[in-house]
């Protein structure tokens, strides 16, 4: 038993309307229970698809930066500024990404 929260609410569904919580449940990410907490508490639910795949993007955008910064503080690459520049930008978009995934976008 839950011991935050003792109260148990049984509700009935159709089939259908069964299966759309189900993949609704799935598609959020969240337990049923928190799910449908938070639709019946009308509490936001974000559903952002494709973030894994973004972040692991990123991470490799990010990697070929760094090689190419080492490379020109070696003095093998003449192209400082607009490294700079790409970084600061992508700093931004980790904070948006961020933010989006912690819901406040």
């Amino acid at each position: 038993m839950n011991r935050k929260r003792p109260k148990g609410i049984i509700i009935r569904a159709s089939e259908q309307e069964f299966e759309k919580i189900k993949k609704n449940v799935e598609k959020s990410g969240l337990t049923q229970n928190e799910y449908l907490l938070r639709c019946a508490l009308n509490k936001k639910i974000t559903v952002v698809e494709g973030i894994p795949e973004l972040v692991l993007e990123l991470k490799r955008i990010g990697n070929n930066l760094n090689q190419l910064t080492k490379a020109v503080h070696e003095g093998k690459a003449n192209c400082s500024q607009e490294l700079d520049d790409i970084n600061k930008e992508l700093k931004v978009v980790w904070q948006l990404l961020r933010r989006l995934i912690q819901g406040q976008v």
